[in-house]
């Protein structure tokens, strides 16, 4: 008897990265040869990638052209360690033209761009994919847009037709997302939105609002928080909104480190979840799945939006050399709603700051 034999699964960089018990991001300075890496680091990744035979898409061909190369940066400054994992491993993975070349570099909201601007002109990069948050930094979009560094934005739906972007409709998903918890029976229904500079937040928290009003139920600049997508931030913040009265009966984040704030919160407090607190997040990253209860989140594509930055930039940086004007693109991907464990009905039950037995169904 005879029989097909199964496709053996190559090897990927997060095979790499588990192994050698280093990030992606080690991995990808290992294979571009970056001074950054510790010695003992590169060595240990370097047999990793030995004993498993890992052969990357295109890197081989990248590392040995160094002239007309595209040389594009990947600028991140992401709180969530996994999104930017998974858009990383995308664009790693993905069958790159050799001529471009690719970096990566941490951009802190705080920086100095300045300096930013001066250390990617030192690198000679022609062009930067601007992953979230950083992709509805307005600041930072002007900063490069002034040093002739051009751009496109990941995971951003902005309509502003200077730039390419990709990105869900936040909107809707928050508006899809709210209409939910009205459905189920909230009305206190509380908002931890991110950073104020940062257009999705500004869209999300449109979202819901528009949501509540469309059931009458007139939005409440108390019991809306400002954080910066970080759990850390988001612990002071779900501290003061679960002591509110009439307490919350639902609290939506704007990402999912902040919604598990609420629950880690909301545990030390006693308050079930989601029994008598709902909480819902967005990005549906790993620590959404990780929690317990799991998050109901907006779940996106990011792997796939980094993908594409990097092919659409790689084809404006074309044009550019060929003397044309290169075009802009603009491109909604959709999303959907991943329901989970966090959510239920609402119980009217009052908040209780004393643990007790009977509350201890996470």
């Amino acid at each position: 008897m005879t029989g097909v034999q199964a496709p053996v699964r190559r090897t990927t960089i997060k095979d790499v990265a588990k192994q050698a018990g280093v990030s992606i991001m080690t991995v990808s300075r290992v294979l571009n040869r970056e001074a950054i890496v510790a010695a003992a680091t590169r060595a240990a990744v370097e047999r990793v990638i030995r004993e498993l035979n890992y052969v990357p898409n295109s890197a081989a061909k990248a590392l040995a052209l160094t002239r007309h190369a595209h040389r594009i940066a990947f600028l991140f400054d992401t709180p969530n360690a996994t999104i930017l994992g998974d858009m990383v491993s995308a664009v790693l993975e993905e069958p790159v033209r050799p001529e471009i070349r690719l970096s990566f570099m941490r951009v802190r909201g705080s920086a100095d761009l300045g300096a930013t601007v001066e250390a990617l002109k030192n690198q000679g990069v022609q062009g930067v994919v601007l992953s979230p948050p950083l992709c509805d930094d307005v600041r930072l979009r002007i900063v490069l847009a002034g040093a002739g560094i051009r751009f496109v934005a990941a995971g951003c739906s902005d309509d502003d037709p200077g730039f390419s972007a990709i990105g869900i409709d936040d909107r809707r998903a928050a508006h899809e997302l709210t209409r939910y918890l009205l459905e189920l029976g909230h009305r206190r229904i509380g908002l931890i939105a991110g950073h104020p500079r940062h257009r999705s937040s500004t869209r999300r928290r449109a979202g819901f609002e528009a949501a509540l009003r469309a059931v009458d139920v007139q939005p409440d600049d108390s019991l809306c928080w400002e954080g910066d997508y970080s759990f850390g931030t988001a612990i002071g913040i779900a501290e003061q909104a679960l002591s509110v009265d009439p307490p919350l009966t639902a609290i939506f984040a704007s990402n999912d480190d902040m919604a598990a704030a609420v629950i880690s919160v909301a545990r030390g407090r006693g308050i079930a979840v989601p029994r008598v607190l709902s909480v819902c997040g967005f990005d549906d990253s790993e620590i959404a799945r990780m929690m317990s209860p799991q998050i109901t989140t907006v779940s996106q594509p990011l792997g796939s939006m980094a993908a594409w930055a990097v092919r659409q930039l790689g084809e404006e940086l074309d044009a550019i050399e060929r003397g044309e004007e290169p075009g802009v693109r603009k491109v909604t991907l959709e999303y959907s709603i991943a329901f989970r464990g966090s959510d239920a009905p609402a119980s009217g039950e009052a908040h209780s700051d004393q643990p007790s037995e009977e509350r201890q169904d996470w």
